[in-house]
């Protein structure tokens, strides 16, 4: 089957004789249409975070055209996403698709059952692939207790920034909400989907914002590194919240007495359970989001190392989901 294989950092070969996969007795086969690149496939592309060689790949969508043969809720023929549900890592429970064993670049791929969603009939597979990054938005939203009419501000206007724009915007119906991110394209597509301003990572412009319309009481951090979780605990009301979404591999220094003087709560967010997932599909089927906007270009497989490059590309960026099709 023609599968992409990642082999060593930023290397990934196309291939088209990779061993098909077999389904074991809980495991359906899913034929790949499309697959989401995501940013913690990017962290691999650059770090070799995991195993090699492997398929990545953990928001594809599909057909189902085999059955394990203690599976019998599912029919040959649904249209499908998988989608990795979120383990107890200090249990030790280490498993994932596109991370621990091979994922959706690929023609073909062998999904537990415990990963399968049924896609609603009224959405497609295509805009599908985008209901993993919302159940992310689901699960930091319930995680922060979040109510209505609050200040927000989001770090990072990647795809999963601007998925949580459109999330809370729907679900909590904040005073203002606006957005930091230093790609100008980013920037203007946050104001395009909602944002009440964007602002590059500038803090007097940011603060000018503030002092007119008061601090804010959550910051979502979806950039992840130690400027933007820095920057967070810098604007944050007193007794505000900071939710981490993005993951930094590596150690902050935080300013303790800042922490302590400001009563600061940091909240860490790490992957979806089932309810989170089932919550963004429940948002895709009450047509609350129109996942085309997000979605900037559909990539044919062979061409996928071109794409992981432009994720790396020090240039200005002009995309906000890259989506590979099979």
């Amino acid at each position: 089957m023609r599968a992409a294989v990642f082999e060593d950092i930023k290397k990934i070969a196309f291939k088209e004789d990779y061993p098909h996969p077999t389904a074991g007795l809980n495991d359906v086969i899913v034929k790949v249409e499309y697959c989401g690149i995501c940013g913690s496939d990017i962290t691999n592309f650059k770090l070799k975070m995991y195993q090699v060689p492997l398929i990545m790949g953990h928001e594809f969508t599909g057909e189902v055209v085999e059955l394990g043969k203690e599976i019998n809720d599912v029919k040959i023929g649904d249209k499908v996403c998988g989608i990795n549900v979120a383990l107890d890592l200090d249990q030790g429970e280490l498993d994932g698709m596109g991370i621990f064993k091979d994922g959706g670049f690929a023609e073909f791929v062998r999904v537990p059952r415990k990963y399968l969603f049924t896609i609603p009939k009224s959405v497609s597979t295509k805009e599908a692939v985008m209901i993993e990054s919302f159940a992310n938005a689901c699960r930091a939203t319930k995680l922060s207790n979040i109510t209505e009419n609050q200040n927000i501000i989001i770090i990072g206007a990647g795809n999963i920034g601007l998925c949580f724009l459109r999330f809370l915007l729907v679900e909590k119906n904040p005073n203002y909400i606006i957005v930091v991110e230093p790609q100008t394209f980013l920037r203007e597509k946050a104001k395009e989907f909602g944002a009440t301003d964007s602002f590059p990572p500038n803090p007097a412009k940011i603060k000018k914002f503030i002092k007119r319309n008061g601090k804010p009481t959550y910051i979502f951090d979806c950039a992840g590194n130690q400027k933007s979780i820095l920057m967070a605990i810098d604007l944050i009301k007193k007794g505000g919240a900071v939710i981490l979404e993005g993951v930094f591999k590596g150690k902050v220094s935080f300013p303790m007495f800042l922490l302590n003087s400001k009563e600061v709560s940091i909240k860490g967010v790490l992957g979806h359970d089932r309810e989170d997932i089932l919550c963004a599909i429940d948002f895709f089927s009450q047509g609350k989001i129109n996942a085309d906007k997000y979605i900037s270009q559909i990539i044919p497989i062979q061409d996928i190392q071109k794409a992981f490059e432009r994720f790396i590309d020090p240039g200005e960026r002009d995309f906000i989901k890259l989506v590979v099709k099979l």
